[in-house]
């Protein structure tokens, strides 16, 4: 009895295979820069002092917008509070207002969104005091 249907042989099928990856090798050249990343921030440069009220800058490695994204200041016992943040004078910058703090170890929690609509998260942790700073 001959067979109805007679599939493509196994040369046939391996050139579709490569055609098929030849139409989708363009895409893997598009780059991708779909998450905000901090790729700098002032806190080792100008650690933040007891007592006094200080800003730290955040720099992206994309724009951010503003408006949808916000940072929390978490202090010992995981309590978190909203900072004021906002544009810095770079593109992809974020200025953040921190209170006087007392001596400790503290984290901003930042959920920023990229200018292309991609929610990050990331937790940048700092001490403020004379004792040894986090890693």
């Amino acid at each position: 009895m001959t067979p109805l249907f007679i599939g493509p042989s196994r040369a046939a099928r391996a050139g579709l295979v490569a055609a098929a990856l030849g139409l989708l090798q363009p895409i893997a050249w598009i780059p991708a820069h779909a998450h905000a990343v901090v790729t700098e921030d002032s806190l080792a440069r100008e650690p933040v002092k007891h007592g006094e009220p200080a800003h730290v800058r955040l720099q992206f490695n994309t724009g951010v917008e503003i408006k949808l994204s916000r940072v929390m200041l978490v202090s010992q016992g995981d309590t978190e509070q909203a900072v004021p943040i906002r544009a810095g004078n770079k593109p992809g910058q974020l200025l953040v207002s921190l209170p006087a703090l007392a001596e400790g170890d503290y984290a901003l929690r930042c959920q920023v969104f990229a200018a292309d609509g991609h929610l990050t998260q990331e937790i940048r942790r700092f001490h403020v005091g004379t004792a040894a700073r986090l890693k």
